[in-house]
């Protein structure tokens, strides 16, 4: 499922599957592969990281629910955001390539902490330049996956056309079949 926005990406990682929710990143064995990292962290680093995820997560679902409805975001979601956001520490250090010296910007935050921070900055993007009324969840009563409307007419309802929108146009010809048959 592609949103369009990694935020969203990430808020779509608890799912509705088979009847009921599930969570994509349900340990930290499942957040380190979701994250695609090469090294996993020492056991205790795992399950920080996989606790931060899930109040980053938590967080950035209040946040843009309050974003489209047009409230302010929940204090302890903004909290959670801006930490996340902190984590990214930049720095400026003077590099010399054979005879140029130039300015490079370094990342200086832990690998865990960096793909949080990203996280954090696609949704601050998303809650700070992006028109609410395109964020949009789903409307299949079966799904909960969000997604970021880009089509041109800005009406797009399902996720996908292709599982949710299919699924309401085959219920709805199912509808007007068993109508016509009744009368």
């Amino acid at each position: 499922m592609d949103s369009d926005n990694l935020a969203l990406e990430f808020l779509n990682t608890k799912r509705y599957l088979k009847g009921r929710t599930t969570d994509v990143i349900a340990n930290p064995a499942q957040l380190h592969q979701w994250l695609a990292r090469d090294t996993e962290p020492s056991p205790p680093v795992a399950r920080l990281l996989f606790d931060q995820t899930h109040r980053l997560r938590d967080a950035i679902r209040e946040a843009v629910e309050a974003h489209i409805r047009n409230e302010p975001v929940p204090p302890t979601s903004l909290y959670e955001l801006n930490r996340a956001l902190q984590v990214s520490r930049f720095t400026t250090q003077l590099s010399q390539d054979e005879h140029r010296l130039s300015l490079v910007e370094r990342d200086t935050a832990t690998p865990a902490g960096a793909a949080l921070s990203r996280i954090a900055l696609s949704a601050a993007t998303l809650l700070t330049e992006v028109d609410p009324r395109r964020i949009r969840q789903c409307l299949s009563d079966r799904c909960v996956l969000w997604f970021l409307d880009t089509s041109k007419s800005g009406r797009r309802r399902w996720c996908s056309m292709a599982t949710c929108g299919n699924r309401a146009k085959a219920a709805r010809h199912y509808q007007r079949q068993k109508a016509t048959v009744v009368d």
